[in-house]
């Protein structure tokens, strides 16, 4: 069968979204039945992805078979990853995967990022050995930590000389912007979590919390609250930051001001990523009561992880 990799348009996406759950139902049933039920994505999702990067969203396309796989491109600066990669289950094992991990990898180098990869269960042994063989090597766990929300929780987690605010209310969104990009950098070279936090204001589907200092940003928590699939009622942590120079001070009271955003949009749940190596982050929401719900293994094809042991870089490549 001859396949052909195009990139994704906005009448796609109802066939998108049948890959996509057709391909995880599988994964599902094959690996973890102890999961009851799984939902589509909702149309918010796909569209996120698709807005992120609308050159960098590929299908692949069979003949007589139309749409039988999707790969998603993210940028945030000059660090890209790839993700999610669905297939339909009658063409996994035939290639199509490859190839579009492959498109995306080559859209994300010619478009000049210097670090590039994409994360994967560590479990699925047949994802890993495809990436293995594409050239993608692990680097390190990324644990995604998870809580219920009660409604019990308050924001008692306070900085000294410092406030937590919502980005959107914020009258000095360009400066605030510029420091959010210095901050991104700082944590990781060429690393620009802006375009996130754009889309998010933008399309309403969240927030970012700023910590500050007076006029000085001290960190940074972009949070999803529209939920990935149809049914679920979870928030998502994209991305929290912390100064270097802020020490611990601002890390739990943007988790704490995380947790209160994402009830306020009626989530059930908050997960948060966090990469293993850097313990005090996870000790931190260990002791807010947060246990592992998932873990990725972060795979490069390029450059560097962005994984450091004394820094908060908390973030996820995985769609």
């Amino acid at each position: 069968m001859k396949v052909t990799v195009r990139r994704m348009t906005v009448e796609d996406m109802p066939d998108v979204k049948r890959v996509d759950l057709l391909s995880f139902e599988d994964l599902v049933e094959a690996r973890y039945r102890d999961v009851r039920r799984v939902t589509p994505r909702t149309d918010d999702n796909i569209l996120s992805y698709l807005r992120s990067d609308p050159e960098g969203s590929f299908v692949a396309v069979g003949d007589h078979a139309g749409i039988i796989g999707s790969s998603f491109s993210h940028i945030w600066g000059k660090v890209g990853w790839v993700g999610p990669v669905s297939v339909l289950p009658a063409y996994q094992g035939m290639g199509v995967g490859k190839e579009l991990v492959r498109s995306s990898l080559e859209y994300l180098d010619k478009a000049g990022c210097a670090d590039i990869g994409l994360e994967t269960m560590p479990e699925n042994q047949v994802n890993i050995g495809m990436y293995l063989r594409i050239g993608l090597r692990p680097v390190g766990l990324v644990l995604v930590m998870g809580k219920g929300l009660t409604g019990d929780e308050e924001d008692d987690e306070l900085m000294d000389d410092a406030m937590i605010e919502r980005f959107s209310e914020s009258r000095a969104k360009g400066a605030l912007m510029a420091q959010m990009r210095a901050l991104s950098d700082s944590v990781h070279p060429g690393l620009d979590y802006t375009r996130e936090a754009s889309l998010l204001q933008e399309h309403k589907t969240g927030e970012t919390l700023v910590a500050l200092d007076g006029n000085r940003l001290l960190g940074f928590s972009i949070v999803q609250t529209h939920p990935r699939r149809e049914g679920m009622q979870n928030a998502v942590v994209k991305a929290l930051v912390v100064s270097p120079g802020a020490g611990t001070g601002p890390l739990l009271p943007l988790i704490a001001a995380s947790e209160l955003l994402a009830m306020d949009d009626r989530s059930a749940e908050l997960s948060v990523p966090v990469p293993a190596v850097c313990a005090r982050a996870v000790d931190a929401l260990l002791s807010r009561g947060y246990s592992v719900a998932q873990t990725f293994e972060r795979m490069m094809w390029l450059g560097g992880p962005g994984m450091h042991e004394k820094v908060y870089n908390l973030c996820s490549w995985s769609g």
